[in-house]
């Protein structure tokens, strides 16, 4: 064990923390329920690269208490690590959804297993069959610690099945990038499972973070924060792209009708919540080469790239359908009618 090395590997994992605690609280609207749930992944990940730092530490050390740090450190990893798991489970579906009565609707069933996982981690403390500590006061792995790798691992490949329904339903998604983060942990976490003694699965969590907030910035730039579709700002970047090519690009100039009204009879947060039906209509039936742009208020441009005639009418179509689907079903007290 190079306890050097360890110390540096997490002393860097916590710097890009704390550097990413202050640029996210520089940038983000504190208040929101997605700005909280990623600052609380931050946190528990920088105490997690000192925690684990002390567990190494005090790994095979004779001085007093060394055994029962290094017990309730690993707890607190495990848990930790569990807790982590979830709560980027629930930040990928508000991320993708932006709709925090889903995640009321759903965040018990996804917390169970790591609730579950916890309360056998916490009974590890007397029962020892996860992991123990011998009389040398060295950490030792028992078979059954797999069992927690392996729900870590159905959490990250639950993220994965979410992205891609939502791809299917509603389009592809360019500034959530779930891989940035996955990628790290897993490659650190394989890394550290076989070779104890290498500390890198808490920073690249860390690492990860840090990757997922230098894409999300980018969606400060050109998404919408209300409907989810690209901006003024990115239409503008897109026709400056587009005048420079020779291809074929054509567009859509969507007009959601008597939306005044909308707001006028039940009130302006409902009129919100139609802006945001309206726009994963729209997402949901254009191609996945188009761009779908919130232009003001209540007008929509759908960009089509590389395209024919043919497949202009066909998108068309397809949206007109879609909110033919959307006024039948009457799940919603509103209508849409679009022009």
């Amino acid at each position: 064990m190079n306890m050097q090395a360890i110390v540096i590997t997490n002393l860097i994992g916590c710097a890009m923390l704390i550097i990413l605690l202050i640029s996210s609280y520089l940038v983000r609207q504190r208040k929101t329920l997605s700005d909280k749930l990623f600052t609380s992944m931050i946190v528990m990940t920088g105490f997690a690269c000192m925690v684990e730092t002390l567990t190494f530490f005090c790994d095979g050390k004779s001085f007093f208490g060394a055994g029962a740090i290094i017990m309730l450190g690993n707890t607190y990893l495990y848990s930790t690590n569990m807790c982590v798991s979830a709560l980027w489970c629930i930040y990928t579906v508000l991320k993708l959804y932006q709709n925090t009565e889903r995640i009321k609707k759903y965040y018990r069933i996804i917390c169970i297993p790591a609730v579950i996982m916890i309360i056998i981690i916490i009974i590890n403390l007397k029962g020892r069959f996860l992991f123990t500590i011998d009389e040398n006061n060295s950490y030792k792995r028992r078979p059954l610690i797999y069992a927690l790798y392996g729900v870590t691992a159905f959490y990250l490949v639950f993220t994965v099945f979410l992205r891609y329904r939502y791809k299917i339903r509603c389009g592809r998604v360019k500034f959530f990038p779930i891989w940035m983060l996955l990628a790290p942990p897993i490659i650190g976490t394989l890394i550290q499972i076989f070779n104890y003694g290498v500390s890198l699965a808490w920073t690249s969590v860390a690492l990860g973070l840090v990757g997922i907030h230098m894409a999300l910035q980018n969606e400060h730039s050109y998404i919408d924060p209300l409907t989810r579709l690209y901006n003024r700002n990115y239409l503008d970047y897109a026709l400056a792209v587009i005048s420079g090519k020779s291809t074929c690009t054509a567009g859509l100039m969507i007009d959601l009708d008597y939306f005044k009204s909308i707001n006028d009879k039940y009130g302006h947060s409902v009129g919100d919540e139609a802006l945001i039906d309206a726009a994963l209509i729209i997402q949901s039936s254009v191609p996945e080469k188009a761009d779908a742009i919130r232009f003001a208020g209540d007008e929509f441009i759908v960009i089509i790239h590389n395209s024919s005639e043919e497949e202009i009418n066909e998108t068309a179509e397809n949206i007109k359908r879609a909110v033919k689907d959307f006024n039948e079903n009457g799940q919603k007290s509103i209508s849409f009618h679009f022009q």
